[in-house]
């Protein structure tokens, strides 16, 4: 991640802020809050000294070199994905096509998971890692969580109880720890997936009411056996 990839990271998020904004013709106070959480993301990240370099380790110990990974690329994609998600979670507005919109948000979301998903694989895979870039990887999962559980109480769809679900998926990803090499356990990166999956699919209209306090208590069951896991794991390396 360098500095040129900052204004890009910028345009990107505005850019698709306000093209969603114009096309379901929701103001410019999301895209306005997209571009706020992504300055927020970014201080958050530069609390880490920022690195040029992208480490490999290896049987002789850590190799660099100055090209980006793959993973840091899908980390910019799902900045604005989040980003944008956020501004409506944040400053949601009243839409004439409330379908259409639900069903977007259930398609970016998706996809950034998905792009999560294969960020964390690819660091398994390249055991290649960028201080910075691993920062704003893990503080973009955690607000991701967050917005996830903020979309539906905002929407009307669930009551202020589901941001419990929000704060494990925060708690998640900021506890968790990875490998030598940048990765996360394999059972780790599926079940985060299926959490954020279930939270996702509290937006789906089509559902039933009932389904959504269902699909919340799963995620957080999912989640705060990631915590649980993450603070155990936290305590036996403190007392070795």
């Amino acid at each position: 991640m360098g500095m040129g990839h900052i204004p890009l990271t910028f345009l990107v998020t505005g850019s698709a802020s306000f093209i969603y904004a114009v096309a379901f013709g929701l103001g410019t106070a999301p895209p306005i809050a997209s571009l706020v959480i992504l300055v927020i993301l970014l201080v958050l990240s530069a609390l880490v000294p920022k690195s040029n370099t992208k480490t490999r380790i290896t049987d002789e110990g850590p190799a660099y070199a100055r090209t980006l990974t793959t993973g840091t690329r899908f980390t910019l994609v799902r900045v604005g994905i989040t980003c944008l998600l956020g501004g409506l979670a944040i400053l949601p507005t009243a839409s004439d096509q409330p379908t259409a919109v639900l069903w977007s948000l259930v398609v970016f979301g998706l996809g950034a998971a998905l792009l999560e998903t294969s960020d964390n694989w690819l660091a398994r895979v390249t055991g290649s890692r960028s201080l910075y870039s691993d920062r704003l990887s893990n503080m973009t999962g955690a607000f991701f969580a967050l917005i996830l559980a903020l979309l539906p109480m905002q929407l009307g769809l669930m009551d202020t109880w589901v941001i419990a679900a929000g704060l494990l998926g925060f708690a998640d990803v900021a506890l968790s720890r990875r490998g030598a090499k940048g990765e996360t356990p394999l059972w780790q990166i599926w079940s985060r997936l299926i959490a954020r999956a279930l939270m996702l699919a509290i937006l789906v209209p089509l559902g039933p009411d009932w389904a959504p306090p269902i699909l919340a208590v799963l995620a957080m069951l999912i989640l705060s056996y990631h915590v649980i896991n993450a603070l155990q794991a936290q305590t036996n390396t403190s007392n070795t």
